[in-house]
């Protein structure tokens, strides 16, 4: 078995594309930590949350230790590159190795020039200009469809 298909590779690469999202954890005592993922210990599983919410209070950060920990919960979606990747094939007429998604780095590269990630595109001439164009068309109804919900 690959070391990129095994339970625990599979796991740590989840929870690696919620890091800048906030999520909640809850703990075996019940308290409820709202917060953004900013690191975590894939031995330990201790998670290190920023700019905390946890009843009443507030916290700058906060760190769980992995056995404290009941349930992890994920309100907001992650980014799918592939459904922008797939945009960008079919809008610019790029073929599928002109676009690679490398899920590990969170990016899109297109024509081996231009990166592309959920926060925008890296790069400048005319190909940048148009993945830009499609970025943020696809951007624009996302946004549509959250106001939908």
């Amino acid at each position: 078995m690959s070391t990129t298909t095994t339970p625990k590779w599979i796991f740590n690469k989840e929870l690696a594309d919620l890091k800048g999202k906030y999520i909640t954890v809850v703990s075996i005592s019940g308290k409820s930590f709202n917060g953004m993922l900013k690191a975590w210990n894939p031995d330990t599983f201790d998670i290190c949350l920023a700019n905390v919410n946890e009843a009443k209070n507030n916290y700058f950060k906060v760190f769980l230790r992995g056995p404290t920990i009941s349930e992890i919960l994920i309100s907001e979606q992650p980014f799918n590159l592939h459904a922008l990747a797939l945009e960008l094939r079919e809008r610019l007429n790029l073929l599928e190795a002109d676009v690679k998604v490398f899920d590990d780095a969170r990016i899109i590269q297109v024509l081996n020039k231009v990166k592309v990630n959920e926060k925008g595109v890296e790069g400048t001439g005319p190909v940048a200009d148009r993945v830009r164009a499609v970025f943020d068309s696809f951007m624009e109804t996302l946004e549509e469809e959250k106001k939908e919900e």
